[in-house]
């Protein structure tokens, strides 16, 4: 005994709300330079808390072998060439409640990416996630170190 639903909600009940789809960055756009254009966002605002002895959620970002490997999740956190299963676009864009990258807490000190830097992060990405041999991140905490 089967029947076919009809679409949409039930009779007296609301509509879910839909998640937007991600933004697609176009294959042929320019390639994003990570030494200029990605390692600042990074260093700005997420290594000071995810590199050192202490990273915060067991995760690093100080590298590209870290940042695919994940934190204490055991997730990757970029995937490359697809931003839209990246849960790092997920944190610095706020679409994770209470979880948010940067958290609002430390805002004043470590500024949240804009939706202009987030794209460019998403865009780097989708193109491969490429990280040049002997670039490395610094925190904060280590240029005042040096």
């Amino acid at each position: 005994m089967t029947r076919a639903l009809p679409v949409g909600p039930a009779p007296g009940k609301p509509a879910a709300a839909q998640q937007a789809p991600p933004v697609q960055t176009p294959k042929n756009a320019q390639a994003i330079d990570f030494a200029h254009r990605i390692k600042p966002l990074l260093e700005r605002s997420c290594a000071a808390c995810h590199s050192g002895e202490k990273p915060r959620g067991l995760f690093r970002i100080d590298s590209r072998d870290a940042i695919l490997k994940g934190g204490a999740s055991g997730t990757a956190a970029v995937v490359p060439g697809h931003s839209e299963k990246s849960p790092l676009i997920d944190y610095v864009s706020s679409q994770v409640p209470d979880s948010e990258m940067p958290p609002r807490a430390v805002r004043e000190r470590f500024s949240g990416l804009t939706t202009d830097e987030v794209a460019l992060l998403r865009a780097w990405i989708d193109q491969g996630a490429e990280w040049p041999t002997g670039v490395l991140l610094t925190s904060p905490q280590m240029k005042k170190q040096r």
